[in-house]
């Protein structure tokens, strides 16, 4: 399937899309962007004194932890049965719990440019783009102190992630930490010594990596219970095996192998609640509004991977589709995708001006990070950014956008909330590794396994053209996403690709031309 035509072909076997928000310019970005004085991170000075900027009264800490590689069904208080995350179960129970959150992007720099901006940054997603003011550039322009404490190495100087922070604090900064919670939580206390608060108030970031792979928990920890696989995971499994006496021979195996994994997984995500409530404690002394966020989820060996990927990897082991497990068959990963799994995500915030312990299933998304920040530093609302503050979903004044954006390199994903209705079709790159284009209904499919893209559906011509719409804006990412990487391919230093490597980034995947492709 490639482009506009092929799609097309198939237009007559979709459920109707009929929405004006399907328009070319739904997902574009604004084309206004706001310059503001940026702090001394970014080689500029600050204007607190700007009429926009002032403090109206003594303004609130800021305080966003985001938990790498977070899947919000591990979470205690998302439903798991097991007791993973108290700490965050705590801050829900005194805040709101959004229960419909998507991050958006599949992997970290797409999401966490987008998050970081308040805008759908599809293009340029690598970097943050130098015209786009970031939340820290803002924060600082209105007089606040900026730190960020980063354990992801993809999240560099270079990219224009340190712009806005008086401080950002990688493990490089810290002999080789700020790697591990632990190292982070030391690290944080260690800048605590240095830097006791002023009158300033403060925004700090954290980005805590441990639930990405490979899941090796920092501590010991006892954590009750058994990991949970999802009934349909088995069913897919099953499926699978029925249809391989290799597999059937090899499954009591695979599965316990698989099992042990998620085990470690849900461990990492313990180890990780335990030093957040420990940080929490120890920079929540003044008011303070705490957003706790995910840049994406895992696959854990929900869905099958795509064949080709996996061919490719077996090829470079010297094995064969014939020796293939159920680890190799299935995924165990981020990006690629964009089931559930991957970008539902958890979004649980408390602090001044918002209620306790409030439940709300309005659909959210990470862009409405930075306007809630905002807002609570007392200033105006932007309206170029594509976010909305959170402040107002709490109160019941929130309604849902008409649809949900995500995308990564091999696929852009839709989904209309009104009904549920989930839209995801490839990119170039997504045509590449044989993606095909899927559409679910996820009231009542919410783990995606029938894909009802196939149905045969009669669209109308409006419908048509609103479909040709949001195939533009798929080529459009698409054709921005391939000019980025190959634009700034040589940014990436020897240093983050040997700490990319050590995550299993390197030789991942494929790009267009079938080589490695060095980033997820």
């Amino acid at each position: 399937m490639n482009g506009a035509v092929a799609v097309l072909a198939l237009c007559g076997s979709l459920l109707l899309w009929g929405a004006s928000a399907c328009g070319p310019d739904a997902a574009s970005q604004p084309t206004a962007s706001t310059h503001l004085a940026a702090p001394s991170a970014s080689g500029a000075t600050r204007n607190p004194t700007d009429p926009a900027v002032e403090a109206q009264g003594p303004r609130p800490d800021l305080l966003l932890v985001v938990i790498d590689t977070l899947r919000a069904d591990h979470l205690s208080t998302y439903g798991y049965p097991r007791p993973t995350s108290p700490q965050i179960d705590a801050l829900g129970a005194r805040g709101v719990v959004c229960t419909d959150a998507t991050s958006q992007s599949s992997w970290t720099l797409p999401s966490m440019a987008s998050l970081l901006t308040g805008r759908r940054m599809f293009e340029n997603a690598r970097r943050l783009p130098r015209d786009t003011p970031s939340l820290a550039e803002r924060l600082a322009a209105a007089g606040y102190e900026t730190a960020a404490f980063v354990g992801n190495p993809n999240l560099t100087r270079t990219g224009g992630f340190a712009r806005g922070f008086d401080h950002f604090i990688t493990r490089d900064d810290t002999g080789g930490t700020t790697w591990d919670a632990p190292d982070l939580e030391a690290a944080v206390n260690d800048w605590l010594a240095q830097h006791p608060p002023g009158d300033q108030p403060r925004f700090v970031y954290l980005h805590l990596l441990d639930p990405h792979w490979p899941y090796e928990p920092a501590q010991e920890l006892t954590l009750s219970g058994r990991p949970r696989l999802r009934d349909d995971t088995l069913e897919a499994w099953m499926e699978q095996v029925r249809e391989s006496e290799h597999l059937q021979r090899n499954f009591d195996r695979d599965r316990r192998s698989i099992l042990k994994d998620i085990d470690a997984y849900d461990h990492e995500i313990a180890v990780t609640d335990a030093a957040f409530g420990r940080l929490l404690s120890a920079l929540g002394t003044r008011d303070q509004l705490v957003v706790l966020a995910s840049d994406h989820g895992e696959g854990l060996w929900d869905h099958a991977h795509h064949q080709k990927v996996v061919a490719a990897d077996l090829e470079r082991e010297g094995r064969s589709l014939d020796d293939a497990t159920l680890r190799d068959l299935f995924f165990r990963d981020h990006s690629y995708h964009m089931f559930e799994e991957l970008i539902s995500t958890p979004l649980v915030l408390a602090g001044p001006g918002l209620p306790s312990g409030l439940r709300v299933d309005v659909p959210v998304e990470n862009i409405d990070i930075a306007p809630t920040l905002l807002r609570a530093a007392g200033l105006p609302d932007d309206p170029t950014l594509e976010g909305r503050a959170l402040q107002d979903v709490a109160a019941g004044r929130g309604v849902a956008a008409p649809f949900v954006y995500a995308h990564a390199k091999e696929a852009t994903a839709v989904r209309r909330t009104r009904d549920g209705t989930k839209f995801i079709f490839p990119t170039s790159t997504g045509d590449h590794f044989g993606m095909p284009m899927m559409l679910f209904d996820l009231p009542s499919d919410r783990h995606e396994r029938r894909n009802l893209a196939f149905k045969d559906r009669q669209l109308s011509r409006d419908e048509r053209a609103r479909l040709v719409a949001l195939l533009k804006q798929r080529e459009r990412a698409a054709k921005a996403f391939d000019l980025f990487d190959g634009e700034d391919s040589e940014a990436i230093d020897d240093g983050v690709r040997a700490a990319m490597a050590e995550l299993g980034y390197v030789g991942a995947g494929f790009d267009d031309e079938g080589e490695g492709d060095d980033e997820r």
